[in-house]
């Protein structure tokens, strides 16, 4: 198993009082894999710096702030290419069968393009596999990373590792995501905006302009 790619998945998790309470163990992993670039080390420490220090409630709420409340920074990876269309159902389909193929089964309310969960699953393959299965999706991780990045999110530390773990080669072929173009950040947050709940019993006959 790779410790790694299942420490940086659950780092991805919510930031309950277990998460907090195992980044001591989670550090010792990270610290001690030679596999990542050294220049990559400094922030992702600042991150579990982060994730130590800030107060629980900040931490959690900030946490859903970032990836509950919209889709351009969302981990459900599928998201990024496929939005609500029909196409993301046969993708959910596919990757799903891949989770079943490794012996492994989800646990109901999870939906398997959940990133903390595909890279539990990557942490379960052969190291070239898993690379080919990080490449596969390298350009969502990137657009996600880099999003986080502008918004100065902590948890930007955490994508170039996962990118430096996918096969080079892989990399190299993949200009989409799991098969899909990925969406343009003002789409996603277009489609993520609701219709209101209610609507005025009068708005159609309110004059233009009226307050």
């Amino acid at each position: 198993m790779n410790l790694t790619l299942k420490a940086l998945g659950a780092l991805l998790t919510y930031p309950d009082e277990t998460l907090v309470a195992a980044v001591a163990e989670l550090r010792s992993v990270l610290e001690n894999d030679a596999n990542i670039p050294s220049q990559l080390k400094p922030a992702l420490c600042s991150f579990l710096d982060y994730l130590q220090v800030s107060d629980p409630w900040e931490l959690q709420e900030s946490y859903v702030e970032r990836f509950d409340s919209g889709r351009s920074t969302s981990l459900h990876l599928f998201e990024h290419v496929h939005g609500e269309s029909k196409d993301r159902g046969q993708a959910m389909v596919d990757l799903k069968e891949h989770y079943q193929a490794a012996g492994l089964t989800l646990v109901p309310e999870e939906l398997p393009d959940y990133l903390p969960a595909f890279l539990e699953f990557c942490s379960m393959l052969p190291p070239a596999e898993a690379g080919e299965f990080l490449a596969s999706c390298s350009v969502i991780l990137d657009s996600l990373g880099k999003r986080l990045a502008e918004r100065q999110s902590p948890y930007a530390a955490v994508f170039p590792v996962l990118m430096s773990f996918a096969s080079a080669d892989e990399f190299a072929r993949n200009t989409n995501g799991f098969g899909g173009a990925l969406k343009p950040e003002a789409d996603l947050d277009t489609e993520w905006a609701e219709e209101p709940a209610f609507s005025h019993p009068r708005d159609s006959e309110r004059p233009q302009g009226a307050c």
